[in-house]
């Protein structure tokens, strides 16, 4: 496999790899971007920089859980806490003298509905070195209280008039990073490439509130108010591999619709098998936050290897060959075939007779599945080829066979 096999082109830009931090606390100053960088990062998107620096409440960030481990987490951050000119003066020069020359470096920005913020702002940060400007219409929370983020970018009209005033600001390739708290992505998506934008982002964080503490009633995570004594919390926004559904459907549904704009795709990567689902659905690069958060930056070797040996595996030369790859087996409901005699069946050697499929199907299925000496067994007359077993056993014991 040649060394180069992991190479992508985005938006005009050569990308050693498709991997970049996303715009969120592991790109807050320049210790994290040149850490990241000499790790072997193909990118990162800097924290969202506005007019104003903002401040964080406490605690913020989240969890969802199950059976102990995460699977989500949930945030009320907002942007970055260091003035603009601390990065355009210091951080980002510094990040292109020390960075490999390799190093692709993405400004991200935020303004307001009116158009001459962002056309400033774009004039401002193409004057640092960036490589690329990301402009964020779609953080959930906090933001839109502002007419900001979110409210911006479940617009189309906004979206479309703040991509235009950008590309106005700059010659730098423009990517837009939408939010999947719309109806429809793809007007969105439309609009925005109708302003002007070279490139999409797509997921941001989906709106979300992740708990309540039922002891004191309190909705997580636990920050205070004003007066700093009364505890309160708010809607925040959802990431990590709970959020990959969505970021694949969305990503898939604008590769379809708008096949010539590139996508960097977002949304609970966190190995190289998550990787390559987003690049099967039509991301070009891939942005990484909250995997790096749990895991570290040095994640990045673990999954570049994955891929590589996949590629090798499988015949792959380049990732241009994978790009894309599943989206014409993306199709409607109707299309579907209805009842195909596919049934399950259990792999025995995978069965440890653990008994959670029998329940399941007796309750949510069709009463299709007995234990015989300590083996779970599928009735292939009674089984409707549901799904259900495959879902609740964790040891991946069942298939689905074709009965023709």
């Amino acid at each position: 496999m040649a060394d180069n096999s992991l190479a992508v082109e985005f938006a005009g830009i050569p990308f050693k790899n498709p991997f970049l931090l996303s715009s969120a606390p592991p790109t807050m100053d320049v210790r994290h971007i040149l850490r990241a960088a000499r790790l072997g990062w193909g990118g990162a998107v800097m924290k969202t920089v506005t007019e104003e620096p903002t401040v964080d409440p406490r605690t913020r960030l989240g969890v969802l859980r199950k059976n102990g481990k995460a699977i989500g987490m949930n945030n009320i951050e907002l942007l970055s806490r260091e003035p603009l000119k601390t990065w355009t003066d210091d951080w980002i020069p510094k990040i292109k003298r020390e960075a490999p020359e390799d190093f692709v470096f993405v400004a991200s920005m935020m303004s307001g509905p009116e158009p001459g913020g962002w056309t400033s702002l774009a004039e401002t940060m193409s004057q640092t070195g960036a490589d690329a400007i990301e402009l964020n219409v779609s953080c959930p929370h906090g933001s839109p209280e502002k007419h900001m983020g979110a409210f911006i970018g479940q617009d189309p009209t906004l979206v479309e008039q703040v991509s235009r005033a950008a590309k106005k600001g700059t010659d730098l390739p423009i990517l837009v990073k939408l939010t999947p708290n719309v109806t429809d992505i793809v007007p969105i998506a439309q609009a925005a490439a109708k302003g002007g934008a070279d490139g999409l982002s797509a997921i941001n964080t989906v709106e979300s509130l992740i708990g309540v503490d039922v002891e004191t009633a309190t909705p997580l995570p636990i920050a205070y108010g004003v007066d700093k004594t009364e505890q309160l919390s708010t809607y925040g926004g959802y990431c990590g591999p709970a959020v990959r559904p969505i970021g694949l459907r969305v990503v898939s549904q604008i590769a379809k619709a708008i096949p010539d704009i590139p996508i960097s795709g977002i949304g609970g990567i966190e190995d190289w098998m998550s990787s390559v689902e987003y690049l099967m659905v039509g991301a070009r690069t891939l942005q990484v936050c909250t995997a790096a958060m749990w895991y570290g930056f040095s994640i990045i070797k673990t999954i570049t290897e994955g891929i590589v040996k996949f590629m090798e595996r499988k015949g792959y030369k380049t990732l241009d060959e994978m790009i894309g790859r599943a989206l014409s087996k993306i199709t409607t409901w109707t299309a579907l075939s209805k009842l195909p005699p596919v049934v399950g069946r259990v792999i025995e050697n995978r069965c440890t007779g653990c008994k959670e499929c029998v329940g399941a199907c007796a309750d949510g299925g069709y009463v299709a599945i007995q234990m015989r000496e300590g083996i779970a067994v599928i009735n292939p007359e009674k089984c409707d080829g549901c799904g259900l077993c495959a879902v609740v056993c964790e040891y991946d014991a069942v298939a689905f066979v074709h009965t023709d």
